[in-house]
């Protein structure tokens, strides 16, 4: 969901809550208690955080569940409460059992998604950021961290996902809880891998669903895989540069005008520009350039290495 939107749906859901206050509870559109509690949010901070939390784009994956100390109550939140291949946004909230209140100060650490292959007896991750950050300081009650999932479940191998969160001086480890990761629809394809110096890198695609026609802020990540395939994939101290050449294989691979390659950015996200001229399914072509400008993968032009998007 784009900030811009999520802030609109976000006053207006405040502005409903604050003008109902005097009217009465038959007229009231929800029925929030804000506690008057240090550990939790203020009025603001809770009616922000409970609108997210509660609106179409977000729920609940109830398998990751916990409890801290029999105090608190912890959530786990992703786009429609589904995991798919590809990147995957994950938000986490906790709640103070008492009073149901938002708690404003917590962190989450030690994010780990790993695969048991079954036939083959062994175990990966997957690129992750593994410590979570406030999704936005205006409502601190949220923390947002991400996972790209380099497979899909399936009868050769099953997901499980690990974390550690404390608030207050109390903290839990959340043991590895089994999740449901699912194939993208046929022919999407949002994350790909390259070779260099024979390391393996994976190239995440941010949230291509939102793509719409005409100019389209473009963003991604480049993870490496470590010697231990089990540790979470973290992003890649490396500097790159990755143009971008899209084409509509169905329309003669024609391309567009006005892109920008994506550059590292200081939170350790590619961004550039991406123009989509039309509906349809879009090849985008992947050119790697190391800081030097020396080609690491893909190439010019109709290269072997793309993501293919449908908007």
């Amino acid at each position: 969901m784009k900030k811009f939107a999520l802030y609109f749906i976000l006053g207006l859901f405040s502005v409903s809550i604050f003008s109902s206050c005097s009217s009465s509870e038959e007229d009231s559109p929800v029925n929030i208690t804000i506690p008057t509690d240090v550990e939790c949010c203020n009025a603001e901070e809770t009616f922000l955080a409970y609108t997210f939390l509660n609106n179409s784009y977000v729920k609940e994956i109830p398998s990751l569940r916990d409890t801290i100390g029999g105090k608190y109550a912890v959530s786990v939140y992703s786009a429609n409460g589904k995991l798919h291949l590809g990147y995957n946004d994950l938000f986490f909230a906790v709640t103070k059992i008492s009073n149901q209140g938002y708690v404003r100060n917590f962190t989450v650490t030690d994010i780990t998604p790993i695969m048991t292959m079954t036939a083959m007896g062994m175990k990966h991750s997957t690129p992750a950021i593994t410590v979570s950050k406030v999704y936005d300081e205006t409502f601190p009650a949220v923390h947002r961290a991400w996972v790209s999932y380099v497979m899909s479940t399936s009868d050769k191998g099953y997901w499980e996902l690990s974390y550690k969160i404390s608030t207050n001086g109390l903290s839990t480890v959340h043991a590895p809880s089994q999740i449901t990761v699912d194939a993208l629809a046929q022919g999407q394809t949002w994350l790909k891998s390259f070779k260099y110096n024979d390391t393996t890198y994976y190239l995440t695609l941010v949230n291509p669903k939102d793509y719409q026609t005409g100019i389209n802020t473009i963003e991604a990540y480049i993870s490496r895989q470590g010697i231990d395939k089990e540790v979470p994939y973290a992003l890649s101290e490396d500097k790159f540069t990755i143009e971008i050449y899209p084409t509509m294989p169905d329309m003669g691979n024609h391309t567009s005008p006005d892109n920008k390659a994506l550059t590292l950015q200081g939170d350790g996200s590619y961004m550039g520009q991406l123009n989509l001229t039309m509906t349809g399914t879009w090849d985008i072509h992947l050119h790697i350039k190391d800081a030097d400008g020396n080609t690491v993968a893909g190439g010019e032009g109709l290269s072997d290495l793309y993501w293919t998007v449908s908007i």
